[in-house]
């Protein structure tokens, strides 16, 4: 007997179903705010969580013969690298994979025919499910997946995918329902930050230390790395070639489910970067959508039968299991790209409407100057607009673009796109229930997005795994028990990837990093940006006296106002050609605000100054007519200003960037006047020991804690 269409609607046998395992009645209080609330308490009361996932109830006490499903405690192991990727090729099934037959939707009228498309499909899923259910208990008889239209191949590739069930994998582990008595020490081990910190030998990536949970340590690859699917178009997203050492043990980290901070990223590694997040957030899709299609065709058949099939929970509140964060279209376009290649079996993306609104056309790499830096160029080519949001929808051999967020498993946005749905406290129209299932969240280019506005992105995740304020069509008799009883953020992944760590990103892995997996901090080793120096400067590190971390701003600006101030002003009577350089808006506002009080000669140049202004404090500065500019990181990450005329170079905070703190400094040998003797030229550079993340960048790893420690509070290098 074929299922019923998908509807958002509970059906009859769902209400039965509900009736039967907890005499829930979803049509109670719909039109309240948080009309969830009973129901999920009657769910998490009634529904027996001993008889859900085979372990007993520790209010019942231990009984025998019973397999837990969560994870177990492996024996510690040696540190080193996890390699997901070492018996890849050798357990790929050599069955060629299927290409797409239906492209994305490329219009607004295909966009408005999706919900149409979609109940045929999901129609077309059921009936496969069927067929991969009868497989499972007739397997002599009847091969997996096996349909009328499908090839001979393609019945071997589902046969794969459905028989992959049977082998334990991390993600199966993962999001399995367990109510052990290891899970309960796991769960209080995150929540109270009990961790094991264990330093891995990474050779490629760099400094990994684990934060194992209750004493794991590290484990071994995962046994099933990948969905077979998968195989065809990770080759031509490689161009035909094996995956490469960096795709392989970022994989590796990522396909154990920790929470993974890796601050190395750089534009020669972006294309391996995206591709392996990109495969893990596919892979971990196509495996639920799997098991979702089994557990329905189970039902199915049960029902047809007569018989019971039993608790079957492998849903969350609402669709969407995947959130890519990113900080432009430009960077979006790419990801997209190679989402739909993995779905399609690598066939190329067809999407005029979405080729139109992010990909390249019109914004050519060569409207930017060659001058500029080639991280630059990198960075601003293309569509930058930080304000989107784009939902992808998968199915069995394509995927479709523009889907509404509650119909996609895959949203890709930036924060500032995200914000303007979730909206702030008191706005009638916020929504943000569509990120209460999210298992899986993305955060790449962290180092940009901390240029636009950091506080949209601690938003963003500070709403990721609430209860929804509605139902949304959910049905309660699938959704998993730890999401009913809230604790969907130790469940969730979060992977942050930026080319440097910060404070704000340590904040989100010391506080939003929350999965009973562990988490894991990488980043390099720091030769130090003093290396790429080439002018002969004098660069003088002071360390500023601080008492706490709360008062270091202010203690920093007193000794501004106190020392550095009067020597600028001493110096601007003989040498004007001094640049203020200020990390911190906020600092620079301070700064700006007490100059003009004071009523000096200087220029401000922010990320908000125009092009004309700039250009004015540029040529007053080369000319000698101002006695300071303030220049802040942000108008430098934006526009690269090169700035002529600098003899005196005041760092007031050190760059988050270290590639900053050289060019800057090599700006005073390419562009200054040839009257300007190696003397005139100087730098002064600002610190605390609570800058310990910035001062290792700049002068390396091994000297860092010299500088944060050390007797001294001087340090010169030549």
């Amino acid at each position: 007997m074929p299922p019923a269409k998908k509807s958002r609607k509970l059906s009859r046998k769902d209400l039965n179903q509900l009736k039967e395992y907890g005499e829930l009645d979803p049509f109670s209080n719909l039109g309240e705010e948080n009309d969830l609330d009973d129901l999920i308490s009657k769910a998490i009361s009634r529904s027996g969580y001993g008889r859900l996932t085979g372990a007993p109830s520790l209010s019942k006490g231990k009984s025998k013969g019973h397999s837990h499903r969560g994870l177990a405690i492996s024996k510690p192991l040696k540190a080193s690298r996890p390699d997901a990727y070492s018996k890849l090729l050798n357990s790929l099934p050599a069955a060629p994979v299927t290409t797409a037959k239906r492209g994305v939707a490329t219009s607004d009228d295909e966009a408005e025919e999706s919900d149409n498309d979609a109940r045929m499909d999901d129609e077309e899923e059921d009936t496969a499910a069927v067929s991969d259910v009868e497989a499972e208990y007739e397997v002599d008889e009847v091969e997996h997946g096996a349909e009328e239209s499908e090839s001979e191949g393609e019945s071997e590739d589902e046969t794969d995918v459905a028989n992959s069930s049977a082998i334990k994998d991390y993600m199966e582990k993962h999001v399995a329902d367990d109510d052990s008595s290891l899970m309960h020490r796991r769960l209080a081990a995150v929540a109270q930050k009990e961790y094991t910190q264990v330093a891995v030998d990474e050779p490629l990536l760099g400094q990994a230390v684990l934060y194992s949970v209750d004493g794991q340590g590290v484990r071994p690859p995962n046994p099933n790395t990948i969905n077979p699917r998968l195989a065809k178009p990770l080759r031509k997203l490689n161009d035909g070639q094996d995956p490469s050492a960096l795709q392989q043990r970022l994989l590796g980290w990522f396909d154990q489910y920790l929470d993974v901070v890796y601050a190395d990223r750089s534009f020669d590694k972006e294309d391996d970067i995206t591709t392996a997040y990109a495969l893990h957030a596919m892979n971990h899709v196509l495996k639920s959508k799997d098991l979702e299609r089994r557990n329905k065709a189970k039902l199915s058949k049960a029902h047809a039968e007569g018989t019971d099939a039993g608790e079957l929970r492998d849903q969350g509140f609402t669709r969407p299991r995947v959130l890519i964060v990113l900080p432009f279209r430009n960077s979006a376009y790419k990801v997209v790209e190679k989402l739909y290649k993995l779905a399609s079996g690598g066939q190329e993306m067809s999407a005029p409407r979405f080729v139109k609104e992010y990909g390249p056309a019109g914004y050519e790499e060569s409207v930017i100057s060659k001058r500029k830096p080639d991280d630059f160029r990198k960075t601003f080519a293309g569509n930058i607009d930080d304000g989107f949001r784009i939902g992808v929808q998968l199915y069995r051999k394509t995927a479709r673009v523009y889907t509404e967020l509650y119909h996609s498993d895959i949203i890709v946005a930036s924060p500032l796109g995200l914000r303007m749905v979730t909206g702030s406290e008191g706005d009638e129209r916020r929504d943000f229930d569509f990120l209460s299932s999210i298992e899986m969240v993305i955060v790449d280019q962290c180092d940009a997005l901390l240029m636009q506005n950091w506080e949209h992105v601690s938003h963003v995740v500070s709403h990721l795994n609430l209860t929804p304020k509605k139902d949304h069509g959910c049905d309660f008799s699938r959704i998993r028990q730890w999401y009913l009883e809230g604790t969907a953020q130790h469940r969730r992944q979060t992977i942050l990837i930026s080319e440097y760590m910060t404070p704000e990103i340590q904040a989100v892995f010391n506080n939003n990093c929350r999965s009973i997996e562990g988490k894991v901090r990488i980043k390099p080793v720091y030769p130090g940006a003093v290396t790429d120096v080439v002018a002969q400067v004098s660069q003088v590190f002071k360390r500023l006296s601080v008492k706490r971390l709360q008062s270091a701003a202010d203690d920093r600006f007193a000794h501004f106002t106190d020392t550095v101030f009067p020597e600028l002003e001493k110096a601007a009577a003989g040498d004007k050609h001094t640049l203020v350089f200020v990390s911190s808006y906020f600092d620079f506002v301070r700064i700006r605000n007490y100059c003009r009080d004071k009523s000096c000669s200087f220029a401000a140049i922010s990320e908000y100054s125009t092009m004309s202004e700039a250009m004015s404090a540029r040529r007053s500065l080369y000319a000698g007519e101002l006695g300071f500019i303030l220049y802040s990181e942000r108008a430098h990450f934006y526009h690269r200003y090169p700035i002529k005329g600098i003899h005196r170079l005041v760092f007031y905070s050190l760059p988050e960037h270290p590639l900053f703190y050289t060019e800057l400094l090599n700006l005073m040998l390419t562009s200054n006047d040839e009257t300007a003797s190696p003397e005139l030229l100087s730098c002064t550079a600002l610190y605390t020991k609570y800058d310990q993340l910035k001062v290792e960048r700049i002068v390396g790893s091994r000297l860092a804690s010299q500088l944060l420690t050390g007797e001294r509070s001087q340090f010169t290098f030549a």
